[in-house]
């Protein structure tokens, strides 16, 4: 897994389906230029949803330009439903995709007790990613989720997935408790929305700026989250392909990684109490 993840929800046309015939040839453009660069850099996890509107079938017309072994593709498919309606909206995402398998399937949204029950009933949508999983369709299940703590750490308890999707960072640890049943289970850790729930940082306010100099507050969450061996990638929401220019700046800086992130911790903690 590359360090960064091409997160497929800020690029795409719009957030319903759509005719592709309506999608603008200037959005599609930027998105197929997104991509380009993007694995260009060697990001080459590719991460989208069923739920994310246009994004699949928009990434539909570049993925199957590369190398398929070069891409490390992921969606997501809500499990809020029986067997058979998970199966079929999988089926569409392959055919968005235009892809014959996802290396990363995610059960999407496991928010709750009541879904992570649905979840796992016989029948139910686990059991028809297991078969997808024999057949090849899908190489590692995990699951994604904005969930409180303890759904989170009672799902991975399960010991029924291989990574999870959760959100980590400075500014909210809430999760640390889940953080540490997925290292003890073996899991790959991704982190959602590091530069939007993290702190707003597209475009930090001023105060934030100057309390993370000499970086941008974007390389400090970066170096922050990067630090721990229990994660293993971060979410980049690119919306264009110079969304990665920071980051990739940031990995520069990893040789001070120590001295940076204890010195703007400590001065955002007291910002803080104060």
């Amino acid at each position: 897994m590359p360090v960064f993840t091409c997160g497929g929800m800020r690029y795409q046309h719009s957030w319903q389906d759509e005719d592709p015939a309506k999608i603008p040839a200037a959005n599609q453009e930027n998105l197929e230029a997104t991509i380009r660069r993007s694995v260009a850099l060697g990001i080459n996890h590719i991460e989208t949803a069923r739920g994310y509107g246009t994004s699949e079938i928009q990434l539909g017309k570049v993925l199957p330009t590369f190398p398929r072994e070069e891409l490390i593709v992921q969606t997501k498919v809500s499990p809020e439903c029986d067997g058979a309606k998970f199966r079929e909206t999988f089926e569409k995402s392959m055919s968005n995709l235009c892809l014959d398998h996802v290396d990363l399937l995610s059960l999407h949204g496991i928010n709750n007790q009541e879904v992570l029950d649905q979840s796992l009933v016989p029948g139910g949508p686990l059991e028809v990613a297991r078969e997808l999983q024999r057949d090849g369709r899908v190489r590692f299940l995990g699951f994604s989720t904005h969930g409180s703590c303890d759904v989170i750490t009672r799902t991975i308890e399960t010991g029924e997935f291989d990574y999870v999707n959760l959100h980590w960072y400075w500014v909210n640890r809430s999760n640390e408790a889940a953080m540490a049943a997925a290292a003890a289970h073996d899991m790959g850790v991704f982190i959602i929305s590091p530069n939007d729930k993290g702190g707003k940082l597209y475009e930090p306010s001023e105060k934030l700026r100057e309390l993370c100099e000499p970086i941008s507050p974007m390389a400090f969450n970066n170096l922050f989250c990067l630090q721990d061996p229990r994660v293993h990638t971060l979410s980049v929401g690119a919306s264009r392909p110079s969304d990665f220019d920071e980051h990739v700046h940031s990995l520069t800086l990893v040789p001070e990684t120590e001295e940076l992130v204890r010195t703007i911790s400590k001065r955002l903690k007291a910002a803080m109490d104060a």
